[in-house]
């Protein structure tokens, strides 16, 4: 008996007792089955015979009929057991049996065995490619890697996306409730405005939230506040980039961080990217800035032109990285949603894309189990408008992304037009004074909660946000 298709002098890992103990326990108790099938597939099975009695068993549990050794003598008729016969296999399995409790713990062992050999196999198929020379450069033959094991990486992250019963679901509401009532739980990521968190409870488990604006509205400052705020109260960000790199995105950071309310000369990111204007004592805010940073878990990815499936896999690898740091991975960044490169299926058509993606997004946020926050343009009817504040049917292609969104967030300045605007009468020029460093945040779409106006104090240059007084 083998399910070996590797190499002569490579041992495949394998959980063959396992195996044989997981089978001998859903023999010996049915109920056993159920617990196993949650954590394991026939296809894991590295041994033929045991795949094939293990598919046989759901199909009869399905069924509704029982699985005994009568069914087990019919399916393995003349099968080659190694020289024992099938009453002395079944015996052997039963003998070795475990008990129902542990069958998850087993039928988890035989599923990493798998994930096992499929990395193995993985590796050996790529050296295979880079040798008959299929594969022409490095990067080709990383993306290759990538994608093939990128099911294997996400194999074990889709514990939030697994069915429940609604026993189980409201058991853990109420348990949620508890701790919250004690001060121990936590509903949301905070976005770090105290009334926008009260209204939407946060950004919670497998959300997706879209942030909404023009350009030149704020969309990064205020994604860059959310981050930091995420990251100090709840664990690692991931942000994908798609539009700026790595050091213009810190340079805002360290305006942020960098900034004090008491001083009168703010330091502007503006001012970090031309550098030699630079007092000495501003870069001494900057220095204590960037130690304040050095430990922050935000995680940038600035590759240009990723696809929806390459997005995945490297937040599936964050949230493998922070839980090998022993902290939570608590939200995914992506600016912008629009520069997402889609795939190629539907070719041309815009709409049907941004349903892939919209959709895809909203999926990636159930499977690991956080919010997913997306930015994203409005289209250029707002300019047309008197009122130029953002609603919903402003998203670009909003018929997909309204339907996937959980919460939608408008970002607006009347700064910025009254800034742009020709010959501003006294009154404008004073509306302008008033309202420069203001930011309206207006809930344009929540599944559960209400649609409000928020107020906030917005210094864009120093890429700061706070709620309004």
């Amino acid at each position: 008996m083998t399910g070996s298709t590797m190499a002569p002098d490579v041992v495949p890992p394998t959980a063959f007792d396992s195996e044989q103990a997981l089978l001998g326990a859903i023999l010996h108790n049915n109920d056993a089955l159920d617990r196993a099938r949650d954590h394991v597939q026939p296809g894991d099975f590295f041994e033929p015979l045991h795949r094939h009695i293990f598919e046989v068993m759901i199909q009869r549990r399905d069924a509704g009929e029982a699985i005994d050794f009568g069914l087990m003598k019919a399916v393995l008729g003349n099968a080659d057991l190694g020289g024992q016969t099938v009453g002395g296999y079944l015996a052997k399995l039963v003998s070795e049996a475990i008990t129902v409790s542990g069958a998850a713990s087993y039928a988890r062992l035989i599923a990493q065995a798998a994930r096992m050999r499929r990395v193995l196999e993985t590796s050996q198929a790529a050296v295979a490619a880079m040798t008959d020379g299929s594969v022409r450069s490095p990067a080709e033959y990383a993306a290759y890697m990538i994608e093939a094991l990128d099911e294997v990486a996400s194999a074990g992250l889709s514990e939030s996306a697994r069915r429940v019963t609604l026993g189980q679901g409201v058991a853990s509401v109420l348990a949620r409730v508890d701790q919250t009532r004690m001060g121990k739980g936590i509903i949301g990521v905070p976005y770090g405005v105290p009334k926008l968190d009260t209204s939407t409870l946060g950004m919670r488990s497998g959300q997706f939230v879209v942030l909404a604006g023009r350009p030149a509205m704020g969309k990064t400052t205020v994604a860059i506040h959310i981050a930091l705020t995420a990251t100090r109260r709840n664990g690692a960000v991931g942000l994908i980039s798609l539009e700026m790199n790595a050091e213009e995105l810190s340079e805002r950071v360290l305006s942020a961080v960098a900034y004090n309310p008491r001083e009168w000369d703010q330091i502007t990111y503006r001012a970090i990217a031309e550098a030699r204007g630079l007092s000495d004592a501003a870069m001494a805010r900057l220095r204590d800035a960037t130690e304040a940073c050095a430990d922050i878990p935000l995680w940038i990815e600035q590759q240009t032109g990723l696809t929806l499936s390459q997005i995945s896999a490297r937040a599936r690898q964050m949230k493998l990285k922070a839980e090998r740091m022993g902290i939570p991975f608590a939200a995914l960044i992506i600016d912008h949603i629009g520069l997402i490169r889609p795939s190629k299926r539907y070719s041309g058509n815009r709409v049907q894309e941004m349903t892939e993606i919209s959709s895809g997004l909203k999926g990636l946020a159930k499977e690991l189990g956080i919010p997913v926050l997306g930015l994203s343009q409005l289209n250029r009817e707002v300019e047309k408008r008197q009122d130029k504040r953002p609603i919903l049917s402003d998203l670009r292609e909003s018929g997909s992304i309204e339907q996937d969104a959980d919460v939608v967030l408008g970002l607006y300045r009347d700064a910025y037009y009254l800034e742009h605007k020709a010959d501003r009468s006294d009154v404008e020029e004073d509306r302008l004074a008033r309202c420069l460093n203001t930011l309206e945040i207006e809930i344009l779409k929540q599944r559960s909660g209400p649609t409000i106006r928020i107020e906030c104090f917005c210094d864009i240059a120093c890429n700061v946000l706070a709620e309004a007084r």
